[in-house]
């Protein structure tokens, strides 16, 4: 768990958008790729979930800023052992399967169906815009002033999807309440 921790925070420490003047800057999706793959460790999903699948799967509910980046950040990544799949969902019914669901700003008018539809089906919903998180979405990225990517959390809301997010996931995370 320690070297589990040590690698989120190098990962965080990482995520600015600028990099040194020597090299390249990071790509924001990049980051955002990492990100998503430490969420996969740093989250407990019901145990039941992950046997009865095979495969943790990562999904992409509509439009996909990613491209291909997510695939290759993941590349022959495992959780625990479970190899991650990413695929990409045009339905809501069809995106159930996922352990994580990335929701586009595109989506923002099913919001209110995307949370009732998943209540209690374990996952892990993530966005990066703002005012997600607040309705509903359990975690939303943001840009710092400083050009760095963070993050925030709707606790309650994964506890309510039967997901427990690790105390080191959440020193990380600025905590919203739910506005429903």
């Amino acid at each position: 768990m320690v070297v589990r921790l040590a690698l989120l925070l190098t990962l965080v420490s990482a995520s600015s958008l600028h990099a040194q003047p020597s090299s390249e800057p990071a790509s924001e999706y990049a980051v955002k790729a990492a990100y998503i793959y430490n969420f996969a460790k740093f989250v407990e999903w019901p145990s039941t979930v992950l046997e009865k699948q095979g495969e943790f799967v990562i999904g992409m509910l509509g439009d996909d800023p990613f491209g291909n980046v997510l695939e290759h950040a993941l590349e022959d990544k495992m959780v625990g052992t479970y190899p991650i799949t990413v695929r990409r969902y045009s339905s809501l019914e069809e995106a159930r399967e996922a352990q994580i669901l990335y929701v586009p700003s595109s989506r923002e008018q099913d919001l209110p169906m995307l949370h009732a539809g998943l209540r209690g089906d374990a996952v892990l919903t993530v966005a990066d815009t703002p005012g997600f998180a607040e309705r509903g979405v359990m975690i939303n990225f943001f840009i710092t002033r400083e050009d760095k990517v963070r993050f925030e959390a709707n606790l309650e809301e994964a506890e309510n999807s039967g997901l427990r997010l690790s105390s080191q996931l959440l020193k990380l995370a600025t905590i919203v309440k739910p506005q429903l």
